[in-house]
Formats: structure tokens, sequence, C-alpha cells
């Protein structure tokens, strides 16, 4: 009489299940590589414009932004609030995909909000944009930020960056 080996597998048996487990996750992994796009995904641009509008008109301190606005930016993040802390604008740019520029401006606790965004700072100095004094900021990293500050009409403003000095400072010169 022939015994039957039905729910007691030999190691044959399971050899060629594992065997054909990896092929279907291999077949798997090779199909979500292929679909897969290998571009690094760019976040999404926001529209700032209406919230610049606002800000401009409730804010007692002059908003800044870029115009124009050059080809090739991307913006990427955008902030605005008004709370007991006063009132916050932020606006930040990707440029060619890899480097980083933005604004910063609060009229509310200025030296806390400037210790705490620019804590990981060192002074560098100082830049002379049309004739305005902004201080240098450097951050202590291997790929550090850069940053130009200053402190007008009780606001302060943080232009920073993935760029050296002379791109903080060409912005400088867009922000309207």
């Amino acid at each position: 009489m022939a015994t039957s080996t039905r729910g007691n597998p030999s190691l044959g048996d399971i050899v060629r299940s594992v065997v054909v487990l990896a092929g279907v996750l291999a077949l798997v992994a090779v199909l979500f590589n292929a679909l897969n796009d290998q571009e690094p995904r760019l976040p999404d641009p926001v529209d700032y414009q209406g919230a610049l509008e606002v800000a401009r008109a409730e804010y007692a301190y002059d908003v800044l932004a870029p115009e124009p606005v050059p080809a090739g930016w991307r913006a990427t993040s955008m902030d605005f609030s008004q709370d007991d802390g006063g009132d916050r604008w932020q606006l930040g740019f990707l440029i060619d995909g890899d480097t980083f520029i933005g604004i910063e401006q609060t009229d509310g606790e200025i030296e806390s909000y400037r210790d705490e965004r620019l804590a990981d700072f060192d002074p560098d100095g100082e830049s002379s944009i049309d004739g305005v004094t902004w201080e240098r900021l450097v951050e202590r990293d291997d790929a550090p930020d850069r940053a130009l500050v200053r402190v007008d009409g009780g606001a302060i403003t943080i232009v920073r960056g993935t760029v050296p000095y002379e791109e903080l400072e060409d912005f400088v010169t867009l922000l309207r």
C-alpha cells in the first residue's frame, strides 16, 4: 500500500517551495525597480502670491519677496501667521533642483526668533548691498547654510540658503 506524503512534506518539497517563493519576490523587486522613477522627486511648487498680498496688506512691516523670480526657481515652501509672537512670513525656493534659498521675517520677539532660527550659526563678517549693511552668518556644519540678517523698522529679515554669500546678496537685490 502506498503512503501519502500529503501534509508531511519532504525536504525536497520545502526547498522547491522556498526557491519558487524567492523567484516570485525577485520578479516583484525587478518590476518595482523598472517601473519606479529613478529621478528624485522635486517638491510641488507653491502659489504664494495670494498669501503675499494678504501679508503685505495686514503686516506692519514691509513683507518682502523676490520680484521678478528668476527662471529655474521653484517656490516650494511658504508660511505666514499672525499671533501674539508677531507677524511671520517665510518663503523658500529650490534653485536648479538641488540648492535652496529663502527669506524669513517677523516683527515679534526679534532676539528670541533670531536665536531660535540661527542657533547653530556663527558671525562671518558683513555684506553691503545697495548701501545697506547685512550681517553674515555661517552654519557650523560640514555642508553649511549661510545667512544674511538685518533688523530694520522693528522687524528682522533673514535670507538663508545653501548657496554662497554672493548668491544670497543677489537674492536680496531682488526683494521688493
